[in-house]
């Protein structure tokens, strides 16, 4: 039995879903104060890099399951990162095949990702009506912090889980 890909992986993912929620409610005020807002995508940045350095497949399965519990638990609205989460992934293994796999460009994808991530959730919420933000408003008040955020916790997480998942499929490839 792959301890790794059975057990550890799935646990990482499990623990970086109630991360995202935790770090949301705690320290949101501390960080940036009450004029602005950071959304946290850790799943999605996780998913990126486990395209990039793992299995697409494996990631996509990843993809609908956690976003499926993501819409469930976080949303009001079933479907949206049920939507998203795999359509990033594609998204990303189609950059990574074109481009090289070091931090700077897997940053950018990343980069990228997250703001197309906050930009179609913000679209679709803009069109049924459930914000009444302006895009200026959005783009200052939510989408720069979140990138901050976001990039920061990439450049946190990349060198372990990278060499965590090289390891993986390595042992794999035995």
């Amino acid at each position: 039995m792959n301890v790794r890909k059975n057990i550890w992986l799935p646990a990482i993912m499990i623990g970086t879903f109630i991360l995202e929620g935790i770090i949301s409610l705690l320290f949101a005020k501390q960080l940036f104060g009450e004029s602005h807002l950071f959304i946290p995508h850790f799943i999605l940045i996780m998913l990126i890099l486990m395209t990039v350095y793992y299995n697409r497949n494996t990631t996509l399965i990843y993809a609908f399951i956690l976003g499926i519990v993501f819409d469930i638990y976080y949303t009001s609205i079933m479907g949206i990162y049920f939507a998203i989460f795999p359509f990033t992934v594609y998204l990303t293994d189609k950059f990574m095949k074109v481009l090289q796999d070091n931090i700077v460009l897997v940053g950018l994808v990343t980069v990228f990702n997250v703001i197309l991530c906050e930009s179609l959730v913000y679209a679709f919420y803009y069109l049924i009506g459930s914000t009444t933000m302006d895009i200026a408003t959005f783009v200052d008040v939510r989408l720069w912090t979140t990138i901050l955020f976001n990039l920061a916790f990439f450049l946190i997480v990349y060198f372990p889980f990278r060499h965590f998942l090289q390891k993986m499929k390595k042992f794999e490839q035995k």
